[in-house]
């Protein structure tokens, strides 16, 4: 009875211990830990001549989410992600399943990180050596304002090969176009500042400056629209007051490179403005 007893005793013990060991492996927000101070970041793929690329931070896990694959002309997976302000290290590299490839250092920097401010990270240029303009990463930093009943739109010019441009904005695609550009001699890298206008149909036109015949790209901003997806952050969109949006004009794919497609709905083998979502539309709620 008394082995029986402590038999007893002894199995109580180790659950307690394994336990405690599973609450040490909560998150800490589940333990008291508080959260830090967090910027906010998202990663853009400009590079149009190689693998989908994956970025970083090295020196942490937590509160410094890695956006995997992020193939040309596309945005890492989620958006604005939390990241710990202060000092991060970033790396980029191709994403492969061949060892060598992937553990090859594209970039690599420390950047700082102001908590409460909105960062995006836009990858341009040409990996390939002996191609310019060299790959390079910029970091924007977003002032992201509030329009109230408006909308607001910029421009950010990431086309490594057609050079400088004049973007014209209209309601729709098919109508006159103003007598100046709306962004005039964009140049690669530049950006725009933020332009306010009331919610509705927009198409913006891209042309080599100078030129009005033929349009590099044409493409409407999304309407934007309510969803029933509980927790979405991404709503918004031109017809939608409080939207915040940047459209960001993409060069070609160089032919015979990973990054090119010549097929389907992601083809890339002209220019291409693509519309991004800065901020959601504080008009909308989604419930939960």
């Amino acid at each position: 009875m008394r082995f029986q007893r402590l038999f007893i005793a002894s199995v109580a013990l180790a659950a307690l211990a394994a336990l405690a060991a599973c609450k040490g492996d909560q998150h800490p927000s589940a333990t008291g830990i508080n959260t830090p101070p967090l910027a906010y970041v998202r990663y853009f793929n400009a590079v149009p001549d190689t693998l989908p690329f994956d970025f970083r931070e090295i020196d942490r896990i937590m509160y410094a989410t890695a956006f995997l694959a992020v193939p040309f002309r596309a945005e890492g997976l989620g958006n604005y992600v939390g990241y710990q302000a202060g000092a991060q290290h970033i790396r980029i590299f191709p994403n492969s399943t061949d060892l060598a490839t992937t553990s090859s250092v594209i970039e690599d920097t420390t950047v700082t990180l102001t908590a409460g401010a909105y960062y995006s990270f836009v990858h341009t240029g040409y990996a390939r050596a002996g191609v310019n303009p060299k790959h390079s990463l910029m970091m924007l930093t977003d002032a992201i304002t509030d329009p109230g009943a408006n909308i607001s739109y910029r421009v950010i010019n990431v086309g490594s090969d057609i050079g400088t441009v004049d973007v014209y904005v209209t309601a729709a695609a098919t109508d006159p176009l103003p007598a100046s550009p709306t962004f005039a001699a964009v140049a690669f890298k530049a950006v725009t500042a933020y332009t306010t206008a009331a919610p509705g149909p927009l198409a913006i036109r891209v042309f080599a400056t100078g030129t009005r015949t033929t349009a590099l790209s044409t493409v409407a901003a999304p309407t934007g629209s309510v969803t029933a997806i509980c927790g979405l952050t991404n709503v918004g969109g031109a017809s939608m007051a409080g939207s915040v949006l940047t459209a960001m004009v993409y060069g070609v794919a160089t032919p015979l490179s990973p990054a090119e497609i010549k097929s389907g709905t992601g083809v890339n083998t002209t220019p291409k403005v693509v519309w991004w979502i800065d901020k959601a539309s504080t008009t909308v709620t989604v419930p939960c």
